[in-house]
């Protein structure tokens, strides 16, 4: 195995000899890959298409969907559990004050799936404001089973992952560009 030195300074300005293999280096560089990879934020960026107020009952317009920003109406709605559908314009107001959206869609029903999202619920860390900032609620127009939404970011799932969702929740909350409760 190759050895090769490599003279640093430190903080004190005392010069500091550090010995290393080149096996030492590959492995030093696939386990910080493999650190990045861990702490990556969880989901994907969406365009930020602003966050506009339209009168209520003024259908959004969306680049995509599901929405993850933009026009919306002038109330949100009360983080909670709903089995009918909350429109987008309503939802998108609860993103941009921090919070977060989980979209579900069932073609058949689904109870099991609704009571582990109930269990989300109940269950899920409270927001720097004392509170879980989360609403769950139907969404017809999903392209998946499941959607997790904040402020300009989206993770799409084709089955339930409780620990998927926690850690879009966690790494998400309290991120919008209102800091509201």
């Amino acid at each position: 195995m190759e050895r090769k030195t490599n003279m640093t300074v430190d903080t004190h300005g005392k010069a500091r000899r550090r010995w290393f293999s080149t096996a030492g280096a590959a492995l030093m560089v696939v386990g910080s890959l493999t650190a990045a990879e861990v702490g990556a934020e969880v989901g994907r960026r969406m365009p930020d298409e602003g966050f506009q107020h339209v009168p209520e009952g003024t259908p959004g317009t969306y680049g995509h969907q599901p929405p993850t920003s933009g026009q919306h109406w002038p109330h949100w709605a009360r983080w909670d559990f709903y089995t009918r559908e909350v429109p987008p314009e309503i939802w998108v107001h609860n993103l941009e004050h921090g919070g977060i959206v989980i979209l579900y869609r069932c073609d058949t029903p689904c109870p099991d799936l609704i009571q582990q999202l109930r269990g989300l619920y109940d269950t899920f860390p409270k927001s720097k404001h004392g509170h879980v900032k989360l609403l769950i609620t139907p969404h017809q127009k999903l392209g998946t089973r499941l959607g997790i939404l904040a402020w300009t970011w989206l993770d799409e799932l084709d089955q339930f992952d409780r620990e998927r969702l926690l850690r879009f929740y966690q790494d998400h909350v309290d991120k919008g560009p209102e800091d509201v409760p």
